[in-house]
């Protein structure tokens, strides 16, 4: 783990506020929970290196351009 001094240096309050959310996230996860992300993360790069495509999760219904004219919308 990296340590790093900030003796002398002013943070803003955007970064004391991101610190102290990244010391809450470390507490908070559980070694388990650690170890499900790690697995993921080395399955998702195993699968890059197979050179597997991802998961399409979004795809189009369909594809129409320009206005729907009134009659269009009424069904005539």
């Amino acid at each position: 783990m990296r340590t790093v001094s900030f003796q002398g240096v002013q943070l803003t309050a955007g970064q004391k506020l991101r610190a102290q959310q990244q010391q809450h996230v470390r507490a908070f996860m559980s070694p388990v929970l650690a170890q499900q992300v790690a697995d993921t993360l080395a399955v998702i790069e195993l699968r890059k290196e197979q050179g597997a495509k991802p998961e399409k999760l979004w795809f189009p219904d369909r594809q129409e351009h320009g206005t729907p004219s009134i009659a269009e919308w009424m069904g005539f």
